[in-house]
């Protein structure tokens, strides 16, 4: 089951031993997961596919595992309102398209939209750190 070799899995793997934290087997289990997966998978989806290899899992641990990586930015976490928070390794800055129906995710790659941050800065006096674009849509399952 372990993708030891993947970059992703390496990196993470490497991170969690430089800050001391306990290398327990459903951890390394949703690192390689998260560090393998290109989707933005929910807790429950997670718990779901990793249950066949570690019936004992729960989605509180899953949880609190991603609350750990996202502490050490390996993943980000996106939450959309009425859906459930999703996850997805933390890459290169990209946007989200989101169906308005399944909330099924996907990726776009568009130059960051400092203008607007710029704009927004002038305008309301904030020191603008970030921000959040989404689109919505609908998508070719639900079409």
């Amino acid at each position: 089951m372990m993708n030891m070799n993947h970059p992703r899995f390496q990196q993470g793997f490497k991170v969690l031993k430089e800050n001391g934290l306990k290398l327990t087997t459903p951890r390394l289990a949703i690192l390689e997961y998260m560090a393998t997966s290109d989707s933005h998978p929910t807790v429950d989806e997670i718990c779901k596919d990793l249950k066949k290899f570690l019936p004992s899992l729960t989605p509180a641990t899953i949880y609190s595992n991603l609350k750990c990586f996202k502490k050490y930015n390996l993943i980000n976490e996106l939450s959309f309102g009425e859906f459930a928070s999703r996850f997805e390794w933390a890459t290169a800055f990209h946007y989200h398209v989101r169906c308005k129906f399944c909330g099924n995710l996907a990726d776009f790659y568009y130059p960051k939209l400092i203008q607007v941050e710029e704009f927004a800065k002038i305008k309301s006096g904030f020191d603008v750190t970030h921000h959040f674009f989404e689109l919505q849509g609908i998508c070719p399952k639900c079409i």
